[in-house]
């Protein structure tokens, strides 16, 4: 069983990294039931089409199906920026989770849970106690290190709570999987055994995400044929920080270069408000656009982002910059020293890396590859080539069915 906060047909990027991590393990004869949210995050008529939810119990739950993989769906509030309304949603959340899994589900030979948020660890693991069998907790986001350097919680109560939870989820799970290097040396000294910690990177689909011509529909559509464009695809939230790219849009009017941003998010009225107000017409505000649009809109920039709030540093990890990759793009990354999104960049042998908070350098990153484009398309093609070889989806899920085969074993012997 596989429990996530969100999986398709919602449209974000760790909905489809569950839906296509499922469906691999299921492509291996595995049985994978994922139990979860009805699409609350960023609700696509297109998505639901294409798996479509039925409602069960008067709509105490939903159904859905795609490709072998059995979702059942819990009523959740529409994503809020308020801490309460969130809070709320997830712990009626969970109260039903535990009630739907040991009822509906019936028991399972591994339970997979992941963040956010943490108390998924918990209630993954309630249920695998339940069962006797074995649970992994996911860590997408070390949390609460973002809330508290964002200064959303100040309060030494809450934090000493919070860091007891951290460290609880840790212990009461038999594996902890961390998707990156720096939150690997974050987490050794909070696991109470160096064991547990199992390096899994997140991946991306290759088939989907692939070059496609720089001229193409998308771009003609948008105009965006003879300048060079500078685009972000992704959510526009808290988590990210558009003030460089406003500042550089402020002072590169004079040349053929054009902004784009693509996506929704709770900041998304913030930053468009602010680009009216400076008068940006080299920036353009697209918002949503479905997830296979995305490799085109790829296609029709010369150079990627990836932006980081300064509050994220090592908490975070954007597969954004394997799409972008896999799409034989090269990407400008704001970043810190030490993370694993440099880590990549330096591997791959492509893209630039500006330091988060940095606005100066970062202008200056925007001229030099507009002045060096020509080099951008061999950059591209060392990106493909290294996500093939190290982050394709097949990849990753031989390393979880390596995990899931050993927990399960053990299990077996110790039973």
């Amino acid at each position: 069983m596989i429990h996530s906060l969100v999986f398709t047909p919602d449209g974000v990027s760790n909905a489809y990294l569950y839906r296509d991590l499922a469906v691999e393990l299921q492509k291996k004869g595995h049985q994978v039931t994922v139990l979860t949210t009805t699409p609350h995050y960023n609700v696509i008529p297109e998505e639901n089409e294409k798996q479509p939810i039925s409602k069960r119990w008067g709509g105490l739950f939903s159904v859905s199906s795609i490709r072998g993989v059995s979702a059942i769906h819990i009523p959740m509030f529409k994503k809020s920026s308020s801490i309460v309304s969130r809070f709320i949603s997830a712990f009626l959340f969970h109260v039903w989770v535990i009630i739907i899994g040991i009822v509906k589900v019936g028991r399972q030979d591994i339970v997979i849970s992941s963040s956010p948020p943490l108390s998924a660890g918990i209630i993954g693991s309630f249920l695998a106690q339940i069962w006797k069998v074995p649970s992994v907790y996911i860590v997408q986001d070390v949390f609460p290190d973002g809330l508290i350097r964002q200064g959303k919680i100040r309060s030494k109560l809450l934090i000493r709570i919070l860091k007891g939870m951290e460290k609880f989820v840790y212990k009461v799970n038999d594996k902890v999987v961390v998707i990156g290097n720096a939150f690997y040396e974050t987490l050794l000294s909070r696991v109470n055994k160096r064991d547990k910690l199992c390096l899994i990177e997140n991946f991306v689909d290759i088939e989907l995400y692939k070059p496609h011509p720089r001229r193409n529909t998308i771009s003609a559509k948008y105009g965006l044929d003879n300048c060079f464009v500078v685009s972000y695809v992704g959510n526009i939230g808290n988590g990210q920080d558009f003030s460089p790219v406003v500042y550089a849009a402020e002072r590169l009017k004079s040349l053929p270069i054009k902004f784009i941003f693509v996506g929704d998010g709770i900041m998304r009225k913030k930053l468009e408000k602010e680009i009216e107000e400076k008068k940006l017409l080299n920036i353009i505000v697209l918002g949503y656009m479905p997830r296979d649009v995305t490799p085109w809109i790829n296609a029709s920039s010369d150079v990627c982002l990836v932006l980081l709030s300064p509050h994220i540093k090592g908490d975070g990890f954007p597969s954004k910059i394997f799409s972008i990759m896999a799409c034989a793009r090269t990407a400008i990354v704001t970043a810190d020293d030490g993370s694993d999104l440099k880590r990549v960049l330096q591997e791959s042998g492509c893209g630039h890396v500006v330091q988060v908070g940095n606005n100066k350098t970062f202008l200056e990153t925007i001229i030099k590859v507009y002045e060096e484009r020509e080099a951008l398309e061999k950059e591209g093609e060392r990106a493909r080539e290294y996500v093939v070889q190290n982050y394709s989806k097949q990849a990753i899920a031989i390393k979880y069915e390596k995990m899931i085969k050993e927990l399960c074993f053990e299990s077996i012997n110790n039973a």
